[in-house]
């Protein structure tokens, strides 16, 4: 979901998300890899609930726990967080 800030600029998903990720997990959220599923880069059901109350406050989109911890990798969540936007710009 693209984000707008203070000043009026908007920033993708991709920009935000791998960082959040990536700090959560203490690891560099730009390195992440994109297709593979969130369980396997080490996201656990703490960190799924930590993921989910940010990713809502940031967008307003709520996400599953279950989502974070399945097969759902980090380009299906920017996907459809992008996607999210798209349709509320539309």
């Amino acid at each position: 979901m693209t984000t707008e800030h203070r000043d009026g600029t908007a920033e993708s998903a991709d920009a935000w998300l791998p960082s959040l990720i990536g700090e959560l997990l203490g690891l560099d959220g730009q390195r992440l890899p994109a297709d593979r599923p969130l369980g396997e880069i080490g996201i656990d059901s703490l960190t799924a609930a930590q993921l989910s109350v940010e990713v809502e406050e940031r967008t307003g989109a709520t996400i599953p726990l279950e989502r974070f911890l399945g097969e759902e990798t980090l380009a299906d969540l920017v996907r459809e967080l992008d996607a999210d936007t798209q349709e509320v710009g539309a």
